[in-house]
């Protein structure tokens, strides 16, 4: 009688002690799973994503360079390496990057960029730039770029099986055609004129090959079907509207329905998303710095 209450304490203990171990491996899974879910610095980057979705404007300014704010308000910088402000609404870029300046009221996407040149040739952020204010060389010829092609290729196919007809009307033109055409312009209504329309002999996008003059180059297309379907859609193929409606005294032209530039479709889409021109995207001005000397 004694040997088996003591068989039957030793079978207890050890199916306690079984159950505490098997309850003690259960715990660890769990709290193994749990920072993955319920952790604090999970909570902040889900904060702090949820604080970008909610910027409603952008603004870019070149490292080493200032821009004004036109909002007024209590400003401050969420990374003050990246860009500073003052109490005045001065931006500084301080370092390429991006945060946010926040005041009570507003909240502003902010990136610092990166100008350099290479070649005679002005990228920011890796993005090639030609307005007014920075030109190409001579001898830049690539040709339609091949990238540019396709993504039109595919925009032109979806574009038809609505019913739209978007075609290639210009796209890519030398530096001595460019010369050709700016001095025609500027023969017939004057180079302040020409100027609002037509670039300098090194400063015509078409000259990257990145750019596409869609269908027929004239006013009455910005009242077509397919001019609205180009402003809607083309990001999602990495086109812009160039010269958007609205934004002349940016960049330096007249609205231009027809132009697109290719700059990829993550950029395209920011633009589109903030409304911005690529000046306005990069940081930059679009400025001759003479007036046409002929």
């Amino acid at each position: 009688m004694q040997y088996r209450i003591g068989k039957g304490i030793y079978c207890g203990i050890l199916w306690g002690t079984l159950l505490i171990c098997v309850t003690a491996i259960l715990a660890a899974v769990w709290l193994l799973f749990l920072p993955h879910t319920c952790n604090q610095p999970q909570a902040s980057v889900d904060a702090e994503s949820e604080s970008e979705s909610e910027a409603t404007g952008f603004l870019a300014v070149l490292q080493g360079e200032t821009a004004q704010l036109s909002i007024a308000g209590d400003w401050h910088s969420t990374d003050e390496t990246i860009a500073a402000v003052d109490d005045t609404g001065l931006v500084t870029g301080i370092r390429q990057g991006t945060c946010q300046l926040r005041s009570e009221d507003a909240c502003l996407q902010v990136a610092v960029r990166l100008l350099e040149t290479c070649v005679g040739c002005t990228y920011v952020d890796g993005i090639l730039i030609v307005n007014k204010s920075y030109g190409l060389p001579e001898d830049y010829d690539p040709g339609l770029q091949p990238i540019a092609e396709t993504a039109f290729e595919e925009l032109s196919v979806d574009a038809a099986a609505e019913g739209l007809d978007i075609y290639i009307g210009s796209s890519y033109r030398s530096y001595a055609y460019q010369v050709e055409i700016y001095n025609n312009y500027s023969a017939l209504y004057g180079w302040e004129q020409a100027d609002t329309f037509s670039a300098r002999l090194g400063h015509s996008e078409h000259q990257t090959g990145l750019t596409i003059d869609c269908n027929t180059i004239n006013d009455e297309f910005g009242e077509t079907p397919e001019a609205a379907w180009l402003a809607q859609h083309c990001a999602e193929y990495g086109f812009i509207i160039r010269f958007p409606e609205g934004k002349e005294n940016i960049t330096g032209y007249q609205y231009e329905p027809w132009h697109i530039r290719y700059v990829g479709k993550e950029t395209a889409k920011e633009i589109q998303k903030y409304n911005l021109t690529l000046e306005e995207y990069l940081g930059v001005t679009s400025e001759y710095d003479t007036s046409w000397q002929g």
